[in-house]
């Protein structure tokens, strides 16, 4: 009789063992998967930890004119979205975007015009060579609308600095972004190139340092005082502005920074290309020659 009770006794712990050991690994799984970050069926997605070199997509610009803010928002998340620097957080940077006003004009990329004549801002707007290509942490842009040898230059097909590629090698953690020569030199005083480092300050990465060292191109700076020599924080956004010449003002980039300008004086290129190498962080170096969180080759290809 013992024995029959020892028995059925045993049984009942052996059930409850089971019970119990199932309960707890529904209660870790449950768990585990709640802790999980989420995650997207987008296949467009690019991951910034990837050890491939990726082709990114090269988005155009589109008209942004008399849009709303929040419109601006929505097409700068999608772009974000879709890039290296994708996060299930991400909002774009008060600082970068926060003084976007809303259904007002935006500069175009069409900036060729005599230097009386206002701003065009029909087209395609001229941020969003940088709102929508995020992997393009630091690009080339030419701020002024006008050229002291004349007008003639507007008639490239690169006149916009639109990248011929961008792409990202993963083990390097290197973006390289491709442009076709630069379609004029720079010899005016008001005429000139500038490093435009928007989307490296609205994604974190605001401390910059050209690095000579790593370079095939000797960049031609208009101040003595730049990148090339010491570490700079970005200080692009995007505001409204009287410079468009429009009653009340364009969104557009802001603002200047002479320690980012450069001057294209040669006529013909001595390498096949020209390779500009950028160093960034999220937080201040210690010294430029620290190990950068990510960098940046810009590559200036021979037309």
């Amino acid at each position: 009789m013992n024995k029959n009770i020892l028995v059925i006794l045993l049984l009942i712990l052996a059930v409850c063992c089971v019970i119990f050991n199932t309960q707890i690994s529904q209660m870790f799984t449950a768990k585990t998967h709640i802790e999980q970050p989420e995650t997207t069926a987008d296949s467009n997605i690019i991951p910034l930890q990837t050890n491939s070199i990726i082709e990114i997509p090269v988005a155009q610009p589109i008209s942004l004119s008399y849009k709303s803010k929040s419109f601006v928002y929505k097409v700068r998340k999608e772009a974000v979205a879709k890039s290296i620097f994708a996060t299930q957080n991400y909002e774009p940077s008060e600082y970068v975007f926060g003084q976007i006003e809303n259904f007002k004009p935006w500069i175009a990329c069409d900036v060729c015009k005599d230097r009386n004549d206002p701003y065009t801002i029909e087209g395609p707007s001229e941020e969003t060579r940088f709102i929508l290509n995020p992997a393009m942490l630091v690009a080339i842009e030419y701020p002024f609308s006008f050229n002291d040898e004349g007008l003639s230059w507007c008639k490239s097909p690169i006149e916009n600095l639109i990248p011929k590629k961008i792409s990202y090698d993963g083990s390097k953690k290197e973006i390289s972004v491709t442009y076709e020569k630069l379609p004029f030199t720079t010899n005016g005083n008001h005429t000139f190139y500038i490093f435009n480092g928007l989307n490296a300050k609205d994604l974190g990465y605001q401390y910059a340092y050209l690095d000579n060292s790593k370079s095939t191109y000797k960049v031609d700076f208009s101040n003595e005082y730049n990148f090339s020599h010491e570490v700079i924080e970005f200080q692009n956004y995007i505001h409204v502005g009287g410079s468009c010449g429009v009653e009340g003002g364009c969104n557009n980039g802001s603002p200047r920074q002479s320690f980012l300008e450069f001057k294209e004086n040669n006529t013909e290129y001595l390498h096949s290309n020209r390779e500009i190498y950028i160093k960034l962080w999220k937080n201040r170096p210690n010294s430029p020659y620290d190990k950068a969180d990510i960098t940046e080759k810009i590559i200036l290809e021979e037309s």
